[in-house]
């Protein structure tokens, strides 16, 4: 078996909580292992999931709860379905960092169902009756909410996840003899703090590629490999989080955040808010209004 990659969930700034949803014409296949949790609803498709020691088929509709650093990788089944250009891959998942949590998962009862499944979580836990429609909107509605608000939505589902009366099975019962490739690890995590330092200027692909001595075309594998995303991609989206941010603090209206994430065009601005987030930049600003309210 070959190395298990390193892998780097684009959390935005200092975040520990990071909503994603994919839809492809196929999973993303490579075995990878990160610091964060993470849960995974399964929408549409189906395969074979690689979690640690194990391999176990799973179909839509399946909830799949992943610990810190367990290598895992979903895969669709028979011919390449890139080929019928069909959508065969539609999932959401929550990535968190627990460490950030530890003092409150450690030192209160009220939050020991939740540890206990975190522990579970080290081995990889498949989800059976935890309500998924429920859960689905609580994962979307996480993106929407200031950081201290999804501390809290995030324990709501852990909570409705550990205390849920479906069934919660083992995928692994010991985790050992995988061979971890941490050697690129640290370099990913330099292009990460670049990007964070430097995403309001104008970074083209062959200058972060040419600044770690890569030429455009390795550091563009290199990149997409390890974080499911391309270059360009990632800085669009930096820049559109640290907008909503910037919205959600109150101290920047829409075009005021639009300059200062790092865009130069406000209509382009518009256009790529709208595809990442889903609604334009008033809608979100409501929105979020409207949360404070209620």
């Amino acid at each position: 078996m070959s190395a298990v990659i390193g892998f780097k969930v684009p959390m935005c700034q200092d975040s520990s909580i990071r909503v994603e949803e994919y839809v492809d014409t196929q999973f993303y296949n490579t075995i990878h292992f990160h610091e964060e949790y993470q849960i995974t609803l399964i929408l549409d498709g189906d395969g074979s999931l690689a979690v640690g020691e194990k391999v176990c088929k799973f179909k839509s509709g399946e909830f799949y709860l992943f610990g810190k650093n367990l290598p895992h990788a979903f895969r669709n089944d028979g011919t390449k379905v890139e080929e019928t250009n069909k959508i065969k891959a539609h999932y959401i998942s929550v990535f968190f960092n627990v460490d950030s949590y530890g003092f409150l998962l450690n030192e209160n009862q009220e939050t020991k169902g939740i540890k206990e499944l975190l522990s579970q979580a080290l081995y990889g836990l498949v989800l059976g009756n935890v309500d998924a429609h429920y859960l689905e909107d609580k994962m979307r509605t996480l993106a929407t909410l200031s950081e201290f608000d999804q501390v809290l939505e995030l324990l709501t589902i852990l909570d409705h996840i550990s205390t849920a009366t479906g069934h919660k099975k083992l995928i692994n019962n010991k985790i050992e003899s995988l061979d971890y490739d941490v050697n690129t690890i640290d370099e990913i995590n330099e292009v990460f703090e670049f990007i964070k330092c430097n995403y309001k200027k104008k970074i083209s692909l062959e200058t972060i590629a040419g600044h770690f001595n890569m030429t455009s075309a390795t550091f563009g594998r290199f990149f997409k490999l390890r974080t499911q995303k391309t270059f360009s991609q990632y800085l669009i989206e930096t820049r559109i989080l640290k907008a909503c941010e910037l919205i959600r603090s109150g101290s920047h209206n829409t075009t005021e955040s639009c300059y200062n994430s790092g865009f130069t065009n406000i209509s382009n601005f518009h256009r790529h808010f709208k595809k990442v987030i889903g609604m334009t930049p008033t809608q979100y600003k409501l929105s979020i209004e409207k949360n404070k309210v209620n």
